[in-house]
């Protein structure tokens, strides 16, 4: 493996695959596990703790040679276009807290208290819940979401003050607010960041 170029506590590494070579970025940070992911541009980024060594890195990347070629072969056979921004950075909080304020009095005859917003960069999901501190936590790549987008992701968050897991339970729940949601839900797939 051969270091190609360092910064901070990322690190672009290249490595034999298949008939060729692979360049990956790789990201030190506080993780149990080694990930990977391959975004629709077809850039490859590995995280790892910083206590991992890199032959232990590299058979991991190696290990997936399959995945790892079928995923790219996928996303150049289609052409990749970066997704709208619908909304300014600056304007998200204020759209996400406008569709909570929204949607929040069918909640509030749940007994649920309206919860504390916040917005983060999420790289695996468009929001989180946690319920016991009544915080609500949305991804800052909603700005490229429509709002009938973010009102679904809004409603599906709230919902888990109701139903903390994804059970049948859960999605009779939303199906009361958001009939659509499936819809709504495949629309937001679609957008590739």
């Amino acid at each position: 493996m051969k270091l190609v170029s360092e910064m901070n506590n990322k690190v672009t590494r290249t490595i034999m695959l298949g008939n060729g070579y692979l360049t990956y970025e790789l990201t030190y940070k506080n993780v149990k596990n080694i990930n990977l992911r391959i975004k629709p541009d077809g850039t490859v980024h590995v995280s790892a703790n910083p206590y991992v060594s890199p032959e232990v890195i590299e058979r991991f990347v190696a290990s997936k040679e399959e995945f790892i070629l079928n995923a790219l072969k996928k996303y150049s056979d289609k052409t990749y276009e970066k997704p709208v921004q619908r909304f300014k950075d600056n304007e998200l909080y204020d759209v996400i807290t406008d569709t909570c304020r929204k949607v929040y009095p069918h909640f509030e005859k749940c007994g649920v208290k309206f919860p504390e917003i916040k917005l983060r960069k999420m790289k695996s999901c468009w929001g989180n819940c946690r319920a016991l501190k009544g915080v609500l936590t949305f991804s800052t790549n909603l700005v490229y979401a429509p709002i009938e987008c973010i009102e679904y992701v809004v409603l599906h968050e709230f919902t888990h003050f109701l139903q903390a897991n994804h059970s049948p339970r859960f999605y009779a729940e939303l199906e009361k607010v958001c009939p659509d949601w499936k819809e709504k839900k495949k629309l937001l797939m679609k957008i590739r960041i």
